[in-house]
């Protein structure tokens, strides 16, 4: 066997969107895509797919920085919202649009000569393919899903894995800089043409361990603080350089009466031990629904259909 890389396939910038919280909305992400390319070669990636929500911005970013750090490569790449669940398209060149159904979604891919995985693919939070996985022409499927801390997805995506249909992919699913790394892909090779060719040969294992809670609930500080920075500069007056800032737009395009509850909203959420109950709260009711899950009960379902 030859070298073996090392691959994030499912990574987050600051271009990834909003993310709700209760009725707080706060970025999916605020880390920069620079940063991320800088952070995914210190962890040892050969490779970082960028995988925006419904974005290639940030990939577009990602690419160039990785041509001036040299060894390592990005792939641009979308976590696209079909009406069937997410898809990740690799290797593409132009946004896919969102909102499409799956089959549609691939289609479009394709034509630009892109991969599909489906990732997550039986998360208990996140929108997936969950069965109707195997309906659809796809190349590989997240196993190991740095972002699903529950005793069920991943396992159950291993499960269906065995089958030996896709690739076997594993992928952080970044949203905080720190974690970027922490699950992986290996393939032979180092290049990202090796890791195509690796995908569509299935010939793929995965590598690292889920986001530990501490740096999920670090995740969720993170994204609340740096809007808040963001909003009372704003108000402070010193919001007024040009920029393409994803989230400092946002900001600009909120009116007062919008700021101002953010901001009420936002400190009431930092406030200790909040976060932390937040977070501990989360990963029982995840667990809970994974027991359901294995026990094949109906009384729950996934978060995502309730």
């Amino acid at each position: 066997m030859g070298v073996l890389g090392k691959a994030d396939i499912h990574v987050h910038t600051k271009y990834s969107g909003l993310h709700r919280m209760g009725v707080l909305r706060f970025p999916e992400s605020v880390s920069d895509p620079v940063k991320v390319v800088e952070k995914a070669k210190e962890a040892g990636m050969d490779v970082v797919c960028i995988t925006d929500h419904n974005a290639i911005r940030g990939a577009e970013v990602a690419y160039q920085a990785a041509k001036r750090i040299g060894g390592i490569e990005v792939v641009k790449g979308e976590e696209v919202t079909t009406t069937d669940g997410e898809l990740l398209a690799l290797f593409i060149e132009e946004k896919i649009p969102s909102g499409l159904s799956a089959v549609e979604t691939i289609r479009l891919i394709r034509e630009q000569d892109g991969l599909v995985v489906a990732p997550h693919p039986f998360s208990l939070h996140c929108p997936c393919l969950r069965q109707k996985i195997d309906h659809f022409d796809i190349d590989g499927i997240e196993v190991l899903n740095g972002g699903h801390i529950d005793d069920y997805s991943n396992a159950e995506a291993e499960r269906n894995a065995l089958s030996g249909r896709w690739a076997r992919l594993g992928g952080s699913d970044s949203h905080y800089i720190k974690t970027v790394g922490y699950a992986y892909t290996n393939f032979l090779g180092s290049t990202a043409e090796d890791l195509r060719r690796s995908i569509l040969n299935k010939n793929t294992s995965v590598g690292g361990v889920p986001i530990p809670m501490t740096d999920a609930i670090a995740w969720s500080m993170q994204v609340v603080y740096h809007s808040d920075v963001l909003i009372l500069r704003h108000m402070l007056g010193l919001d007024k350089e040009e920029t393409d800032d994803p989230i400092v737009l946002k900001v600009r395009k909120m009116n007062a009466a919008q700021r101002l509850g953010a901001l009420v909203g936002s400190l009431v959420y930092l406030t200790p031990p909040i976060p932390f109950l937040v977070g501990m709260t989360s990963k029982r009711l995840f667990r809970r629904w994974a027991l359901h899950e294995r026990t094949d009960s109906h009384i729950m379902g996934p978060i995502w259909h309730q």
